[in-house]
């Protein structure tokens, strides 16, 4: 299902795949006794995930790079993107 927060922006349409959290924003927003609680439950949902990639033969984590879509060179990365079938 299309994601309601790309409407307007140039994922329209696109389904949610990643979930992004600014740790800034996270040490800064969250209280301290969720920020704990989140870590535990964090860690042990990405242990599960690195467990089961093994045993599916890939690496147990990848490594991402994130721009946000209201940067001026946008444009030019999803066209990057595109000539590499990695939009869409």
């Amino acid at each position: 299902m299309p994601e309601s927060v790309f409407k307007g922006t140039v994922k329209e349409g696109f389904e949610r795949r990643f979930t992004i959290i600014n740790e800034k924003d996270f040490e800064k927003y969250v209280p301290d006794s969720l920020q704990e609680e989140f870590a535990a439950v964090f860690n042990n949902v990405a242990d599960w995930i690195e467990e089961g990639r093994k045993e599916d033969g890939k690496a147990p984590f990848n490594s991402y790079v994130v721009i946000n879509l209201d940067e001026p060179y946008i444009d030019d990365i999803i066209e990057i993107m595109k000539r590499n079938d990695h939009w869409g």
